[in-house]
């Protein structure tokens, strides 16, 4: 398959679509000097129709600072940031290929499935210890698109974010609590996540998905692409 990688960062996304088979090219405002395949910098939302239509599918990434549940925090511009999925969704149902729009929790989506860390036994262990990744991420489709599973969570967890992995529960004693790592934040937060690419920064990692929860969409995705096919 051949997939547009809107918004895409350092490319989490895309080593899951490439585990999964997938030609991708990515596409971001901003220089990508991780990212691991083709890369066009440019604004994702001005990109020239025969660029779009050249992919079997689209997967989009906006940016989701509106919606994330630091939007409040001291410095952050909350609502002020633009809406990105509106323009997004409009363009994706224009050209018509099968898509993916990917996001936060907070975020509007349509129908959305929900993955979770714990569907794919997503974890670090540090100092004997096993700390669970949650991680929910939604994600809108115009294709028929499943849940694994159901979530099945255990404590305690981790979480990446901020370029650091954190363990805020109340019973851990909340925000205040050091963390309890003996590995660097960067090493426990590509365990977690399951990113395998030495090159990747905290920063970036902590700006992702896991890669699993690409790869499985994308093996959903060639599921019913080779049925429309086959139909057709």
């Amino acid at each position: 398959m051949r997939i547009l990688d809107l918004f895409c960062g350092a490319g989490l996304v895309a080593d899951g679509l490439i585990a999964a088979g997938c030609e991708v090219i990515g596409v971001d405002i901003a220089p990508q000097p991780n990212f691991p395949g083709p890369f066009i910098q440019h604004d994702a939302l001005t990109l020239d129709d025969r660029l779009l239509t050249w992919a079997d599918a689209i997967w989009a990434s906006p940016p989701c600072l509106r919606d994330t549940a630091m939007k409040s925090a001291p410095g952050a511009k909350g609502d002020a940031h633009p809406d990105l999925i509106t323009p997004t969704r409009a363009m994706l149902r224009r050209i018509g290929r099968p898509f993916v729009i990917e996001n936060v929790m907070r975020a509007r989506l349509a129908d959305p499935v929900v993955l979770c860390g714990s569907m794919f036994g997503l974890a670090t262990v540090d100092d004997g210890t096993a700390f669970h990744l949650e991680r929910h991420r939604k994600f809108e489709t115009n294709w028929p698109l499943a849940a694994p599973c159901p979530c099945k969570h255990r404590k305690p967890v981790v979480g990446c974010y901020g370029s650091h992995a954190r363990v805020r529960a109340a019973s851990a004693g909340g925000r205040g609590t050091r963390d309890p790592w003996t590995r660097p934040h960067r090493e426990i937060m590509a365990e977690a996540m399951g990113v395998r690419r030495p090159v990747l920064t905290a920063a970036e990692i902590s700006q992702g998905i896991p890669p699993v929860y690409a790869e499985y969409v994308a093996t959903q995705l060639r599921g019913h692409l080779l049925a429309a096919r086959a139909a057709a």
